[in-house]
């Protein structure tokens, strides 16, 4: 997202209501919807922070350095010339350190973090891969950890459909009486 999220990419003319998302590792593009059926906005603190960006930013990355760097005194993107994101990686550790949270996290650890919460929501492997732009769901227990939630979830609806075939067969059996 760093490296190609482009301003032209956040509520283009064109579709006002949306967003195109350009995976990274194999070019495919997603257009996200930014409003539900009802109008409300589906990423409402995002969306603020975009449309200030978006008012100040006429061209290019949308996620660039908060402060001046040596070469430019204008904000740089964080990818390097050469699409390293190391200088990121530092600083989500800075961030990580200064929250508490706990040092093992990385940056990759919050899209890991996501699809985790993903499947702790009981998103469907279709809709996990619609988001990550996966095409098979081999990769997904890469990403979507698996979770004690996760486990209590899946063994609760097993004991519902347990009790609905109960309750189907007492049903028949009181019928054919």
């Amino acid at each position: 997202m760093f490296g190609a999220f482009e301003i032209s990419h956040y509520r283009p003319t064109e579709r006002p209501n949306s967003v195109r998302i350009v995976h990274p590792k194999n070019g495919e593009e997603a257009w996200w919807p930014l409003f539900d059926e009802m109008g409300d906005p589906l990423f409402p603190e995002l969306m603020a922070e975009l449309d200030a960006i978006k008012a100040e930013t006429v061209w290019g990355l949308v996620f660039r350095r908060d402060h001046e760097h040596r070469r430019s005194p204008a904000p740089l993107p964080w990818p390097t010339e050469r699409k390293d994101l190391r200088y990121l990686r530092s600083v989500v550790k800075k961030i990580v350190a200064a929250a508490g949270l706990r040092s093992e996290l990385s940056f990759t650890s919050f899209r890991h973090g996501g699809f985790t919460e993903g499947a702790d929501s009981d998103l469907t492997d279709a809709e996990l891969r619609a988001a990550a732009r996966h095409r098979s769901s081999h990769q997904m227990p890469t990403y979507a950890k698996r979770t004690r939630k996760q486990l209590i979830a899946g063994s609760k609806k097993r004991r519902e459909e347990r009790a609905k075939a109960a309750l189907v067969g007492l049903a028949a059996s009181r019928s054919s009486e």
